[in-house]
Formats: C-alpha cells, structure tokens, sequence
C-alpha cells in the first residue's frame, strides 16, 4: 500500500529567545551568532511543559486540517530524543492526555527520528494492520542545554509537528514514495545526552560526519528513485543550523529557492524541525500535483535518514 499525508500540524512555543538575549549570557554577539549560525531566534516552552505537551498540541492541530477524529487514530508513534521519562512512552503520555489508548510506540533516532518514523508507520500500514497513523515528532531540548557558555544553547529551540497517515489518496496531499534509513555509529560518541546532565557535542566532529551523512542519505535515494536534484521542487534538510544546510545544498546542486528552511526563526527543533519546515513552507508555497520534495535528516548515533515525496493530483 501507499501511504498518503491526510493532515499536518505544527506547534511552537510563543517564548521567543533572540540572539541579543544569549548574547548577554554567553559572552558572543547576536551579529556573530547569525553570521555564523544563520540563527536569529529560537523557541522556548513553558517551564511546566514537557514533550508530549507539544505533541498534544501539534495532534490537535493536525487533526483540525482534516477529516479525521480523535478515535480515527488507531496507532500513535512518537519520535523524539527527549522523552517525558525512560518509562512510559512519550507517545502513551501523549495518548493519555488526549484521552485516547490506540497502542503506543516512541521512536529515539535522535533528530532523525521523523523519517525513522515515517518508515515504521509506512511498514506498518503496508502490513495492512494498522490504517490511520498519527505520526508525531517532538522534542523539548531547551530543558537540557546550558545558555551559559557558547555551545548548544545557541541552537536549540523547542518544537512539535504531527502528520497523520493513511493508505487512501487524498487530493493534494503528500504521497510517500520511498524511504532510506542509515547509521553511521562509529561517530556515536562525539554527541551526547546522559540521563541526568545536559545535551554534549563534539562541535567539529558533527559537522564532518553530518555533512557526509546528509549527501550520501539523500543522493543514495535520489539514485534509487531515479530522481535527479534538479527535478526536486524543494529540499528540507534538518533544522540544525543554516550555514551547514547551505554547505549541503550547494553539494547536492539544489538552488537557494527551492531550499526550504526556517532554523532561523526556530532553531533546531530535534526531531521536530524538518516536518515543522515541510509543513510551515508548503503552506507558504503550495506544491503542484507531481512536484517532489526530499527531506534529509541526521542525528546523534549518528542516523542518517530520507524520505521522497510527491504531491498528489486527483486521488
């Protein structure tokens, strides 16, 4: 079966973080920051809210442009690398909270996560067991990093998206056509969240492993799918910082207009930050019936992850 989008939420927070408020704190100018970054703000929660507070709310507006209710939900997956707790589930918090108990499963691929889970949720629906899939990617990194110093308090914001999945077409909407996951675990230890502590990373030693993770996730399923960068109406990369996906893009032979990103307003969102930007830009730029967008995602272990998508004319 295929599996198409039948609707798409996004939340963000409405505290802003702006450069001129770390740069008080972490001792490097707003301007220094943006140069460097492409970061001018970032998204912060409220104190009493977690994780699944922000999948809650991107469920919610997900599910309000579509035609699907809260008991259509038959599966609720949850990707995300900062979890309520080890036990539950994100996504069964999730589930509790809008009154729910579909089964529940969380997804830890870092900030790779959305496409890990769009290749479950994808399996899934081929198997024919489950039919409506709310697929959530949420992460609340602003609780583990230290605006102090500066390293990742610079990048983080906080941030939830949902797409809710099905096998029936959908006028249009999103159609998945393939999908590739990866790993590149020898660069595991160069970042790092302990269970108790604050968010680490081996700044350097990202960027080479991410700029090789991002190229070769995303030529090896252009090559698959026979798609060639120059027919992508629009690339999304993870929302990790704007200079480094402007160094990925340029590699890949993708314009600058057809480079969709929003790190700057947002920061980097984990998990979150790919879907948000798909969503918020095809919004803002409509796709035609054919066009094809690709998502590329890394995160910590490291994963590597793509997806291809094609908007869908008539179903």
């Amino acid at each position: 079966m295929t599996t198409y989008v039948a609707g798409t939420g996004v939340h963000h927070p409405d505290e802003r973080i702006t450069n001129e408020d770390l740069s008080r704190r972490s001792g490097v100018t707003g301007a220094w920051i943006e140069q460097h970054l492409g970061i001018r703000e970032r998204r912060r929660a409220p104190a009493d809210w977690r994780t699944s507070d922000l999948g809650v709310a991107s469920v919610r507006e997900a599910l309000a442009h579509s035609d699907w209710t809260l008991a259509d939900i038959d599966l609720l997956l949850c990707a995300t690398s900062t979890p309520d707790a080890l036990v539950p589930s994100t996504a069964c918090v999730i589930g509790g909270k809008l009154g729910i108990s579909p089964p529940c499963l969380d997804v830890n691929a870092a900030c790779a996560g959305f496409v890990y889970g769009l290749g479950v949720a994808s399996a899934l629906i081929d198997s024919g067991r489950f039919r409506r899939i709310a697929l959530v990617a949420a992460d609340n990194y602003t609780r583990f990093t230290s605006y102090d110093d500066d390293g990742l308090g610079l990048y983080w914001g906080d941030g939830g998206a949902c797409v809710l999945l099905q096998p029936e077409a959908r006028a249009g909407a999103l159609e998945l056509l393939d999908w590739d996951v990866g790993a590149m675990t020898e660069g595991g230890r160069y970042t790092s969240l302990p269970l108790s502590g604050v968010a680490t990373q081996v700044a350097h030693k990202v960027k080479e492993f991410a700029l090789r993770g991002f190229v070769q996730s995303a030529r090896t399923l252009l090559q698959r799918c026979h798609v060639a960068p120059h027919e992508l109406a629009a690339f999304v990369g993870h929302q990790a910082n704007l200079r480094l996906l402007e160094q990925v893009a340029e590699e890949l032979g993708i314009p600058s207009e057809r480079h969709w990103h929003t790190v700057q307003l947002y920061g980097n969102r984990g998990a979150a930050g790919a879907p948000a930007t798909l969503i918020r830009k095809s919004e803002e730029l409509p796709l035609r019936a054919g066009e094809l967008v690709l998502v590329t995602v890394f995160g910590a272990g490291f994963t590597t992850a793509s997806a291809l998508f094609r908007c869908t004319g008539s179903p």
